[in-house]
């Protein structure tokens, strides 16, 4: 009995380093990046109802793949815009409304919400 408690032992203190190991990438946190419009006018103020394109064309992945990245959204009520990406990356930011426009860059990180404020005019 004494010596299967002693292998037993000796297996759980073999395998705990390789337990320690796996663990962190189990409990991997969402890597998405979050990006956060904000539209105002030239007074400051938000303005509803903006159309927001979160676009660049040839973004190279981890993998080696080239891709078009775009995404559209309108403002809210606040003057904001809340869209995500899977992928840290430099986008241009082109905003519209009515004959009023803008333009911006943003760059996303990954599991962080970065926020850009663009004026309307």
């Amino acid at each position: 009995m004494k010596t299967i408690k002693n292998k037993i032992l000796i297996i759980l203190l073999v395998m705990a380093p390789f337990l320690v190991c796996l663990l962190p990438s189990c409990s991997q946190k969402n890597q998405d990046c979050i990006a956060v419009v904000h539209v105002v006018d030239v007074n400051q103020n938000p303005v509803a109802g903006v159309k927001v394109l979160l676009h660049k064309d040839g973004i190279t992945g981890p993998n080696g793949v080239s891709a078009n990245v775009s995404q559209t959204g309108t403002t809210d009520a606040g003057g904001a815009v809340t869209m995500t990406f899977p992928l840290p990356a430099v986008l241009d930011v082109n905003i519209s409304k009515g004959q009023s426009s803008g333009t911006g860059q943003i760059r996303l990180e990954p599991a962080q919400t970065v926020t850009q404020t663009l004026t309307i005019q």
